[in-house]
């Protein structure tokens, strides 16, 4: 018999696939991509940072300053006035940054530039108060917020003599932001709070327009979609019996059972809130897979094969929309394995920790280890951030995965937040008041790139596409990258990149070297 010649073959062939999903990890530890940290290897620095920058008095139950890290490569600058290229770290360690933002050290030796990144505050070594228990305690991640993280910059920028060893002239050492994801928001962000000290920004990827209010859940889940239909190499039929799959689940009439057992949960699904947190841990697996999505073996966010997407649906050509949820089920599961579980040793997926309604925290062993995740457990500092201020952005699948959940979901959510983080009150609209919608940051930024990737299910909550008509000086634009991922224009270049992504580093390339030439 062959895969395609009775059901219950299909289910066999189904279940060898997950065995070959792991197997075939060994090919991916085999591959290894360029690495900034090895090809060029940073001086770490560290300096103090005040912890709380709005306050004006003197708090004795907390210290004045923590010490933050920075990750600096000089070997092609030109002392003491060449330009600095500053990477805004994210919601991770800063060396993962680091190592996969190969773009600013191919453009470096160009422009005769030093290379910086921040580590943000809360995130890698830099703990405001020296450990995780107490750093990210309730009380102790009082001093999380977008707010700090910028002024953290700023303190960098304008010291850029005592820590760099920079010329006091005015025009020496012109900065350039950078920033992929969170960090390119935070980038953006800063061109409009603070535009005196840098002379531009690239934002890659950077969703600054996702609010509550705008319902963009479901654009995007179609853009999830949208690249299992274009890339997964089938003609758009992964994309139809995934999105047949996801339905079936959400009517939630589905046997509780077969959901634990086919999905391989931690603790059995036994309510329909339990479907809900499965879902989020579903979708927010595949949209990441499609975010991430790069065209060569990579292990930023998690280890997984080249062109992922296809990976998967190449794994599971044999269901259709027809076919049975006991089967649809276990290809969702090894669908998103693949950016999930891809060197097999998670051992079940946790949706209980999912934010919603009421979480269970625990951690059910033999998870993957934190230490083994690329950017370390973020779990708590950036869902901290999220019940703060970023409602739309909350991690799902195991710590590993993002998802934009529906507006009817947000309530379920808040009440997450305040079990999770007793004393915290959402603030939903507190960012679009500070900053903006897209339109709005168009209109008042001034140098600034936006870039995102076509493939990236984030490109849903990026600048408007003619961005540039509301830019009174012309000078912020917004590009869609066709055959790209997340950021992947601040990757090292790669012969399998597409052509379009050739041009695009092209043209940041050159609205970077007019930012130093004009200021």
């Amino acid at each position: 018999a062959t895969c395609t010649s009775h059901p219950t073959f299909r289910m066999k062939c189904l279940w060898l696939s997950l065995v070959l999903v792991a197997s075939a990890s060994a090919e991916v530890g085999s591959s290894h991509p360029r690495s900034a940290m090895k090809e060029y290897p940073p001086r770490i620095a560290w300096k103090n940072t005040t912890l709380d920058w709005f306050r004006f008095t003197a708090d004795p139950d907390t210290p004045e300053e923590f010490r933050q890290r920075l990750l600096i490569y000089d070997g092609f600058w030109t002392r003491p006035t060449g330009p600095i290229l500053v990477f805004f770290g994210g919601e991770g360690q800063c060396e993962d940054f680091y190592d996969n933002s190969g773009a600013l050290f191919e453009l470096a030796p160009k422009l005769g530039a030093l290379v910086v990144f921040l580590e943000h505050r809360y995130y890698g070594e830099s703990l405001p108060f020296g450990t995780t228990a107490a750093s990210y305690s309730n009380h102790g991640l009082r001093f999380l917020t977008v707010e700090q993280a910028l002024a953290d910059m700023s303190a960098v920028l304008t010291r850029k003599v005592e820590l760099f060893g920079c010329a006091s002239s005015p025009s020496a050492c012109r900065s350039v932001l950078f920033g992929g994801s969170y960090g390119g928001m935070e980038a953006a962000w800063h061109r409009l709070k603070y535009p005196h000290l840098s002379v531009g920004a690239l934002a890659a990827s950077a969703p600054v327009d996702i609010y509550p209010g705008e319902h963009k859940a479901a654009a995007f889940w179609n853009a999830t979609l949208d690249t299992f239909r274009q890339y997964g190499g089938d003609d758009g039929g992964c994309a139809r019996w995934i999105a047949t799959a996801v339905d079936r689940i959400r009517a939630k009439n589905v046997d509780f059972a077969m959901l634990t057992s086919r999905f391989g949960t931690c603790s059995p699904v036994s309510s329909d809130q339990d479907v809900s947190r499965l879902l989020l841990y579903i979708q927010g697996a595949l949209s990441t897979e499609a975010m991430v999505d790069y065209p060569y073996a990579s292990s930023f966010v998690t280890p997984m094969p080249p062109n992922p997407v296809q990976y998967g649906c190449q794994h599971t050509t044999t269901l259709t929309p027809t076919s049975p949820d006991s089967e649809l089920f276990v290809g969702l599961n090894l669908v998103q394995n693949v950016f999930l579980n891809f060197t097999a040793e998670l051992k079940c997926h946790n949706i209980s920790a999912e934010l919603f309604g009421r979480p269970d925290t625990r951690r059910f062993p033999p998870t993957v280890p934190s230490d083994g995740a690329p950017l370390g457990d973020i779990t708590r500092p950036w869902n901290y951030m999220a019940c703060s201020s970023l409602i739309l952005e909350p991690l799902t699948s195991d710590g590993d995965g993002f998802f934009v959940p529906q507006e009817d979901q947000i309530p379920d959510i808040e009440t997450a937040c305040r079990k999770t983080f007793a004393g915290v009150t959402p603030r939903i609209l507190w960012m679009p008041h500070a900053y903006g919608n897209g339109v709005e940051l168009a209109k008042n930024l001034r140098n600034v790139f936006f870039s995102d990737g076509d493939k990236d299910p984030w490109r849903v909550g990026g600048m408007p596409s003619n961005t540039s008509a509301y830019s009174p000086d012309g000078s912020v634009t917004r590009l869609l990258i066709v055959d790209a991922a997340h950021h992947q224009d601040l990757r090292f270049s790669d012969p399998a990149d597409s052509a379009t992504l050739t041009l695009a580093r092209e043209l940041e390339e050159k609205a970077i070297r007019q930012w130093l030439t004009s200021g």
